[in-house]
């Protein structure tokens, strides 16, 4: 499970450094896609293959399977990690996420997120605001009892 946020910068190259805590579950390689917020999304080679047969289930005579399917693959690369513990993101990703220099990783459960440092101190204040999570909760109902 991926949690915490953590703040790394990327190189020139475009490499990022990932947290020590979240190495060993992508030991196995990992997949990089767009998220839905102009950030990234990184699962693991299970969780991404979970994640892929189920689209692959979805009808290519729909149009909204086929865009899915393209956000997922298309915008998706393979990635693993180099001796000191670095992805590299390719600029495809990167120019959409604008991920240039600073950058948060965040845990979100089963994956983590790439956010542009600017971007995620914007909607880190929502995630932040006590009533607004009082209201996502009861919506969703995350009660543990």
């Amino acid at each position: 499970m991926f949690l915490g946020q953590y703040k790394y910068t990327t190189d020139s190259k475009g490499r990022l450094t990932i947290p020590v805590r979240f190495r060993a579950a992508l030991a196995s390689g990992a997949f990089v896609t767009q998220g839905f917020d102009r950030n990234l999304m990184v699962y693991t080679a299970d969780s991404f293959d979970k994640l892929a047969k189920k689209a692959a289930a979805l009808s290519s005579t729909d149009p909204g399977a086929r865009a899915v399917k393209r956000v997922l693959f298309g915008r998706a690369t393979e990635v693993s990690l180099d001796s000191s513990g670095r992805v590299l993101l390719p600029d495809f990703l990167r120019d959409y996420a604008g991920i240039d220099g600073d950058a948060f990783i965040v845990g979100a459960g089963e994956y983590f997120e790439i956010w542009r440092a600017e971007s995620w101190a914007t909607t880190e204040e929502s995630v932040v605001d006590s009533e607004a999570n009082a209201k996502r909760f009861a919506e969703y109902d995350l009660s543990t009892g």
